[in-house]
């Protein structure tokens, strides 16, 4: 278990790079649009898919578990994460609140991916943990079954997080690292 004062640094950490990722946007949409144009896309379809949007904070205290009606008290480092923004859209990235989580949790597409990671990707979050100890944290995109997922360690301690995109995973500690990748400066 991480000690309190480390924890409060470690939440001032992640306060900055959440900020650093909004503010980064503008940076991010340009390439992005770069990117899609030089693929093939038209500029007004690249433009569709480059939005930021974040939603104004709303109370969250606990976090939905993939297991119906079960919940787990929010880590510091998500009760900061809900403290700066509501729901966040930052181009794919869509990360939820917890009434979207519910939502996008009990889809049979989604349920479907649950299973067939269960069943046969070894080593994968569901196929290490129960529904208990799994919640969605972020959807990148709900077609093609590219989301994040935080995985709940002991009571107390923060989840990590574990981010399935194109038949990969990518683990991290905790959200700080998390959001340390979606900056482009990943530690783990």
């Amino acid at each position: 278990m991480i000690g309190t004062d480390a924890v409060q640094g470690m939440v001032l950490e992640l306060e900055n790079e959440m900020s650093q990722y909004q503010h980064q946007f503008v940076v991010r949409r340009n390439a992005f649009l770069m990117e899609a144009m030089y693929l093939g896309l038209s500029e007004g379809e690249a433009r569709s898919y480059a939005i930021q949007s974040i939603g104004p904070v709303v109370p969250v205290t606990c976090m939905p578990t993939l297991a119906p009606g079960k919940t787990r008290p929010l880590s510091p480092m998500l009760e900061a994460r809900y403290r700066y923004a509501g729901y966040w859209q930052d181009m794919g990235e869509h990360m939820l609140l917890p009434d979207d989580v519910l939502r996008i949790s009990s889809t049979e597409r989604f349920r479907g991916w649950i299973s067939d990671m269960r069943n046969y990707w070894v080593e994968s979050a569901p196929y290490r943990f129960g529904d208990d100890r799994l919640s969605l944290l972020s959807v990148a995109n709900e077609e093609e079954g590219h989301f994040s997922m935080l995985v709940w360690k002991e009571h107390g301690e923060e989840p990590e997080v574990w981010t399935y995109a194109s038949q990969h995973e990518y683990r991290f500690s905790h959200l700080l690292h998390w959001f340390k990748w979606l900056n482009g400066r990943s530690e783990e």
